[in-house]
């Protein structure tokens, strides 16, 4: 996993428009698709396309406009005329003022639905794969569906001075919670705790006349070890000369400690621990499964060409982090009596030191360096031994949002050895259609493919890919 990098998203749209929104025209709009944001667009009486919040496809309701763009409108349903079928009451009692949840008004099935079209038509649309690309994705395509509510592992939460919460949709107004649908239940019985502790420290800080107003955001994670942990992740304060000591009050009133780490369970390894402000996989059960599905397919490799011979093979995890996937090759090599030689790539140290101690008894490798730095040492070093120059067999890629990028990806398709095995696992569908394309193009054969409905009443996926190359 891509540990240590800020990937980890607050629920809320980080928009800066104030949720003030001015109302034009009503009209009457069908919906004809749903866009990847959970919005339904329809046409206008014009003509125009317009985007409308909490509508389904093949609906038909009288909507308001609040803004207009040059090529599109903006709405909200003013009454729904003509329900789908896959219409469901919202289970939160917040879906009308929290921006966190985009598809509650959708049944399950349905959520399921449209994200594996919107996958598909990412892979056509942004990653220009060709019909037979995406024949074969259509075919090997599994849905693999996980724990809808109370799943998240992991939350941001906003405290303005008086709300703590989440974002509200398009504005930056928090939305006052006592619970979360989609938050674990160990974590929901921390926001009270949370909430009278921030206000308690608020309230010091005015008495002490050390600022008026503060703005912070608090991660709340839960550990494998029945404990929830709590790290300050952002905070602003109108008198910032004193901000280290109003953070120091803070800590000490929700019990935050540095020495706090997040303990994981890991099938391979007694103990795994990262620190608290590196990335953790948000859904509970996510992490087994990915787990599986990688060394499934990297056992299937190592068995199908290195089981009966005496080659020593070399497999990559980059971005790895403080190295969750990085033993799979060790171990599905020891299960095979196959030599691995097994490194983990991060370009932070300290995601690289939690690497060498969870893996301290096994030989694994952890380089602290940029990928894109590494990939280019290895092409050179190909560049000038050609006929020395192995090649690597197992890659496995976990990189942040935007992706490794199209010339990292070209040179990890050069310097691959001629049986090689690829894993790549995206929480950005786009990022993974442009990027994997190069595999498909660079000879690799898509293996497997994964979309992981993990993140229910959410527009977010997970996709994992596996593709491999023997000549």
């Amino acid at each position: 996993m891509q540990k240590y990098r800020n990937r980890q998203k607050s629920f809320a749209h980080n928009n800066s428009q104030q949720n003030t929104q001015k109302k034009f025209d009503k009209e009457t709009v069908t919906a004809f698709a749903l866009s990847t944001d959970g919005r339904a667009i329809g046409r206008s009486n014009d003509n125009i396309v317009v985007f409308i919040k909490d509508l389904l496809p093949d609906e038909t309701a009288k909507v308001e406009i609040v803004s207009k763009k040059s090529n599109y409108k903006n709405a909200i349903i003013s009454k729904i005329e003509t329900p789908s079928p896959h219409r469901v009451s919202p289970p939160c009692i917040y879906t009308s003022q929290c921006g966190g949840c985009q598809l509650q008004h959708i049944s399950q099935n349905m959520q399921t639905e449209f994200k594996t079209k919107w996958f598909l038509e990412t892979l056509k649309r942004i990653g220009k794969w060709n019909d037979r690309f995406l024949k074969e994705a259509e075919s090997l395509i599994s849905i693999i569906f996980l724990k809808r509510e109370y799943y998240r592992r992991r939350i941001r939460l906003h405290f303005d001075g008086k709300n703590l919460g989440f974002k509200a949709s398009n504005s930056n107004n928090v939305t006052n919670i006592e619970h979360c649908l989609i938050t674990s239940e160990k974590i929901n019985q921390k926001i009270k705790f949370v909430k009278e502790n921030l206000l308690k420290s608020f309230k010091e800080i005015q008495d002490k006349k050390l600022s008026k107003h503060i703005e912070c955001e608090i991660e709340v994670t839960e550990s494998d070890d029945e404990k929830v942990i709590l790290h300050i992740a952002n905070f602003n304060m109108d008198s910032p000369i004193e901000k280290n000591n109003v953070i120091k009050m803070i800590e000490r009133n929700l019990e935050i400690s540095n020495d706090q780490t997040i303990h994981l369970k890991h099938p391979e390894l007694p103990r795994f621990k990262i620190k608290k402000q590196s990335f953790v996989q948000p859904h509970l059960d996510c992490i087994k499964l990915y787990y599986q599905h990688i060394q499934d397919n990297i056992d299937q490799f190592i068995q199908k060409y290195f089981a009966k011979s005496n080659i020593k093979i070399l497999a990559w995890d980059l971005y790895c982090g403080a190295g969750v996937f990085t033993s799979l090759p060790y171990f599905s090599g020891k299960r095979n009596n196959v030599e691995v030689e097994c490194v983990g790539v991060e370009g932070i140290k300290e995601a690289i030191d939690s690497l060498n101690s969870n893996h301290k008894n096994l030989p694994i490798q952890g380089i602290v360096k940029d990928v894109e730095q590494f990939i280019e040492e290895q092409f050179q070093l190909k560049l000038s031994n050609p006929n020395e120059f192995k090649g690597v067999n197992v890659v496995i890629l976990d990189p942040p949002r935007s992706g490794c990028g199209i010339a990292i990806m070209q040179k990890i398709v050069e310097i691959c050895n001629k049986k090689a095995l690829i894993t790549y696992l995206a929480c950005d569908p786009a990022s993974f259609a442009r990027d994997t394309r190069v595999l498909l193009e660079g000879g690799f054969k898509l293996k497997s493919l994964c979309l992981f409905d993990s993140f229910g009443h959410t527009t977010h996926y997970e996709v994992l890919g596996c593709f491999e190359k023997s000549n």
